[in-house]
């Protein structure tokens, strides 16, 4: 992107000003380049994703034939052993091979790697490096915050609430694709994950992330409750299950939001929101799980952006980092 962007900006109600989401032909162009993308640019599975997909979900799990189908994907393969390198995990020895990164990390953990591993690979070739970052950043925080939240809670699946936490912006994905072709400061916004960006992402684009998240997740055959997770993380009262995963993911992001915007007591402001998300819990527990989360969420960033674990565009087929 060079530096001639349209500026985007609000007035205060949280609305664009006037006319700087274009006129209806305009917001119309853009939705129907976001139902292309969906369409074209970020098409159906790979057949090796799908292939591993199935190998680790059936028990036992043949590991040579895992490392074998990941090991087809050079640059898949240089990303998830980046990814596992990562200080996120860190795991007692560096991993060099596939078969290590499996036992280490578990096949349920390596299967979303590798989807994830998948989708970074994806954004990087479609937008600027400073917002894969950014946006990869924000989901692996998110992800890991949820798993957390998800343990407190003594839940059975946190593997399905750190994957929830890791995809709930998915959607978020073919709206910067579209911001980039226009070339527009719209992706300056964009990084707002709140109630009130979906109003201003439905008025520019026609869409927003949670809807089209959604578009994905189906296509992507996800169970229903990881597309709930996408769907109606910022509203989370209409999820048929939002006690769950829902739940778990949208306490996760909000206080992630909070953190972002400097608003590090947004948590106590919010309380009915969370009461909503995680009704098991009781004031006091409440408590203790931010303090906690205030805890770990400046020491996740800092890993992060110390070393980020994700590849720059061009460096997928290189050594691991």
């Amino acid at each position: 992107m060079n530096g001639n962007m349209n500026a985007v900006s609000f007035d205060r109600s949280g609305s664009l000003e006037p006319g700087l989401a274009g006129s209806e032909g305009e917001v119309r162009r853009r939705k129907a380049g976001l139902l292309a993308i969906l369409s074209e640019g970020l098409p159906t599975l790979p057949s090796h994703l799908m292939q591993l997909n199935a190998l680790l979900g059936s028990p036992p799990v043949d590991l040579k034939q895992v490392s074998a189908v990941i090991r087809s994907d050079p640059s898949l393969t240089a990303q998830l052993l980046r990814l596992c390198n990562s200080a996120l995990f860190n795991l007692r020895r560096r991993v060099t091979r596939v078969e290590e990164a499996a036992i280490l990390m578990g096949t349920e953990r390596l299967r979303n790697l590798v989807f994830t591993c998948y989708l970074i690979q994806l954004s990087c070739a479609q937008l600027p490096g400073d917002q894969v970052e950014t946006f990869w950043t924000h989901s692996l925080i998110a992800a890991t915050l949820s798993e957390r939240v998800a343990r407190r809670l003594n839940m059975e699946d946190f593997d399905q609430a750190y994957l929830g936490g890791l995809l709930h912006d998915v959607g978020k994905l073919p709206l910067l694709m579209v911001a980039a072709e226009e070339n527009t400061a719209a992706a300056v916004w964009l990084k707002a994950d709140n109630a009130e960006s979906l109003a201003l992402e439905r008025e520019y684009f026609g869409l927003d992330h949670c809807e089209v998240g959604r578009w994905l997740g189906i296509n992507w055959n996800f169970d229903g409750e990881l597309v709930e997770a996408i769907e109606s993380h910022h509203e989370p009262g209409r999820a048929r299950f939002p006690s769950g995963v829902v739940g778990v993911v949208a306490a996760a992001d909000h206080f992630c939001e909070m953190m972002e915007t400097g608003d590090e007591r947004g948590e106590l402001a919010a309380d009915g929101f969370y009461r909503i998300c995680l009704p098991r819990l009781g004031e006091p527990g409440r408590g203790a799980l931010f303090a906690q989360l205030r805890r770990d969420y400046p020491l996740l960033r800092k890993v992060l952006e110390s070393k980020p674990p994700i590849a720059k565009a061009g460096e997928g087929g290189g050594s691991p980092g």
